[in-house]
């Protein structure tokens, strides 16, 4: 699946040792997608920043919390680009 649009924000986070960075994308007007950059992935996103357009391809990732049982979907980050126009 890919996501384009502008960035609006990249936010580091550690989580137990997890090290991720969350970027907040506005694909139109309307809506947001947060995308997971883990790993060296977090590298692909040096040089970019708010309000750049992108394209990213995600895979979607979902998950059953051990302790509560919620359910909930992840967007991670397989390749980013910056569209120039």
């Amino acid at each position: 699946m890919t996501i384009t649009g502008n960035i609006e924000s990249i936010e580091y986070r550690n989580t137990a040792g997890h090290e991720k960075k969350v970027v907040t994308i506005i694909p139109d007007h309307r809506q947001r997608a947060f995308v997971e950059f883990r790993g060296r992935k977090m590298d692909d996103l040096h040089g970019l920043k708010e309000n750049d357009e992108i394209q990213v391809s995600v895979m979607l990732e979902g998950k059953i919390s051990k302790n509560s049982g919620i359910q909930y979907n992840n967007f991670v980050a397989q390749n980013v680009m910056q569209v120039i126009r």
